[in-house]
């Protein structure tokens, strides 16, 4: 961690394209960044298609991109293990999969990255009980679900000493059943102190206590609390940093909303249903 206790830190980064047709456009991908991340931290970053995300997601992860400017640091700590790379998982992660089994894929993954021959079994079952797949990590990959892919692959990433991991939309592609699975074990991970970026367009995806990025147009048009992305002014249709941004509330922001209305305060903010219905049920208790 550097002198200031970023673990990340990008200022007044601008990333303009690498094509012509995008310089013709005279506009960047990216417009004066700056942020810092903290190890531990969760971080939803949410926007609409082509506001910047993904971008923004491999510039810190360190993927090499041209025609950058600004500054952008990374800690020893998050630099010296993965080669100085993060791991971002995406939508498909079966097209990462190597191995015929979880252990097996795990293994082959830290054989390729040098680790010695010795801890490798160890590290790979560790790996695979932390994210909840130890009865199955013998088990043949093609008889798993979406979601045990997605945390095959989250294992692997853990196993190599990944300082950080990046989802891109890593629930889009997967049941409801298996999308809240995968995200359970990705909030239990940061709970045991892995740091998570956390990219998606499902607004009931995030919590109260999430740190919220909002891209616009290649620029940070927020970053704060998702309790303060959608707090009203004194509770006024339409003042919320959400809705200024154009955001589409979850159904059940909407409902805590018109229940303040009537002097019933929910705290803390609920976002999907099941929060909804706990937080009315505490109150009423």
């Amino acid at each position: 961690m550097d002198r200031d206790g970023d673990w990340i830190r990008l200022k007044d980064v601008t990333l303009h394209g690498d094509s012509m047709e995008e310089e013709r456009q005279q506009k960047p991908i990216l417009a004066n960044i700056s942020l810092s991340i903290k190890e531990g931290e969760w971080i939803s970053l949410i926007g609409t298609n082509g506001s910047g995300k993904s971008t923004l997601a491999k510039l810190i992860a360190g993927v090499p991109m041209a025609l950058v400017s600004g500054e952008i640091r990374r800690s020893e700590a998050c630099t010296r293990r993965q080669g100085g790379r993060i791991p971002i998982l995406l939508q498909q992660p079966h097209a990462g999969i190597i191995g015929d089994t979880p252990w097996e894929d795990v293994v082959l993954l830290l054989e390729r990255q040098g680790m010695a021959s010795k801890p490798i079994a160890a590290a790979a079952e560790a790996a695979l009980q932390a994210v909840g797949l130890g009865e199955r990590m013998k088990q043949s990959v093609s008889s798993l679900s979406g979601g045990q892919l997605q945390l095959t692959a989250i294992a692997g990433c853990l196993a190599g000493g990944a300082p950080m991991l990046i989802f891109d939309e890593a629930t889009s592609m997967l049941d409801p059943h298996a999308s809240l699975y995968v995200q359970e074990r990705i909030r239990s991970l940061h709970g045991d102190g892995v740091t998570v970026l956390w990219i998606t367009q499902k607004l009931p995806e995030l919590r109260s206590e999430d740190r919220v990025l909002v891209m616009q147009g290649g620029e940070l048009a927020f970053d704060g609390k998702a309790e303060t992305l959608f707090e009203r002014g004194e509770d006024k249709e339409g003042s919320s940093a959400a809705e200024l941004l154009g955001l589409k509330p979850p159904y059940a922001v909407e409902t805590a909303w018109e229940l303040r209305k009537e002097g019933i305060d929910l705290r803390p903010l609920p976002f999907t249903a099941e929060q909804l219905a706990e937080a009315v049920i505490s109150y009423g208790g």
